[in-house]
């Protein structure tokens, strides 16, 4: 990435520049993270495990949510369609999207169930004691499902891209996902998706799949040996183009004809969740603003998710970590805040 022209450079700045004028639409899975922060300095004398003595929580968007607020972010417009629970916790929830200027009104509250928690227990130095999940694993109901349905139906010509984000929680299931294919397919819209879990079936017919290599080793039942190539080859079956993230190893890109290898941006990695959210974001916002040229929108998505990383939790880029970025791979200053 560090030997691109100054022409793609001044482009990739030009595209952030525009992001004002996009808009998209995130259907998922809807998370809320909380952080409960402390000191861990003995041992509870019930079991070897330690005690968190807690002085402060946070709570961040998660899922569908954080993709939405990274798009927002950047001077987006986004739209969120999902579920929450009607809890103290959707309270929170509401009031992180309005807080971000995320449109709610496709944000649907269902009483038969809680709003997806994942608490996260952090002592001194970041370290990561546990986890706590709060979640229904059912599939929302039928009425529900079609409530969604109906809310991507009425903005679809609004927007300029649809994401789909699976968490495999409880929103998308194969039938809303096909049915809102067909739909994207009817007006002309592009889905990207975001996929998760071992089963990639039900995601046939998205224009374009992000899988981690972990998911879409387990997706191909692959060995880690494969060519990379054989194995989007291989989930080109179920999308047109197909976009493998590799942490480290960077991203590959292929549509069949077309391949593009991108090397990691080399910087600390503190904390990676959330990072995937990041990188789906900002390659539909770069697809949106660049007539879909994914020369352009991938190094954006690489960027962003190299700066999520350096944050602990779930972390919204903002226009300003993109460039520092840009301008730090060219050798140049850094943006003036």
């Amino acid at each position: 990435m560090a030997n691109m022209d100054k022409a793609l450079k001044n482009k990739l700045f030009e595209l952030i520049d525009k992001f004002s004028e996009s808009k998209i639409l995130v259907v998922g899975d809807i998370i809320l993270d909380e952080y409960l922060w402390g000191m861990a300095n003995r041992l509870s004398p019930e079991a070897p495990v330690p005690v968190l003595e807690v002085k402060r929580k946070t709570y961040l968007l998660g899922g569908a949510a954080n993709v939405a607020n990274n798009i927002a972010a950047m001077g987006a417009t986004a739209i969120l369609a999902g579920v929450i629970g009607d809890d103290l916790y959707s309270s929170v929830v509401t009031d992180l999207l309005k807080k971000n200027k995320i449109n709610t009104d496709n944000v649907l509250k269902d009483k038969t169930r809680p709003t997806t928690v994942k608490t996260r227990l952090i002592a001194q130095n970041n370290k990561h004691l546990a986890r706590v999940d709060n979640e229904s694993l059912e599939p929302v109901s039928n009425e529900v499902s079609k409530k969604i349905y109906d809310s991507v139906e009425k903005i679809i010509d609004e927007v300029d891209l649809i994401i789909l984000s699976d968490y495999v929680i409880s929103v998308l299931s194969a039938k809303l996902i096909k049915d809102i294919v067909k739909l994207a397919n009817r007006h002309d819209k592009t889905v990207l998706m975001d996929p998760k879990g071992q089963d990639f079936s039900k995601y046939d017919g998205v224009d374009i799949l992000v899988p981690n290599m972990e998911e879409a080793l387990i997706a191909t039942k692959s060995s880690k040996d494969k060519p990379i190539k054989k194995i989007a080859t291989a989930l080109r079956k179920i999308a047109d183009k197909v976009i493998i993230t590799q942490s480290a190893n960077g991203v590959y890109y292929y549509d069949g004809a077309d391949e593009i290898n991108l090397e990691a941006f080399s910087t600390e990695v503190v904390d990676a969740t959330g990072a995937g959210g990041s990188f789906v974001a900002m390659l539909g916002l770069g697809l949106a603003g660049s007539n879909f040229n994914f020369n352009e929108a991938l190094p954006l998505a690489n960027y962003a998710a190299a700066a999520a990383v350096k944050k602990v939790g779930t972390y919204a880029v903002k226009p300003v970590n993109l460039k520092e970025l840009i301008k730090v791979a060219y050798n140049n200053s850094t943006v003036k805040k």
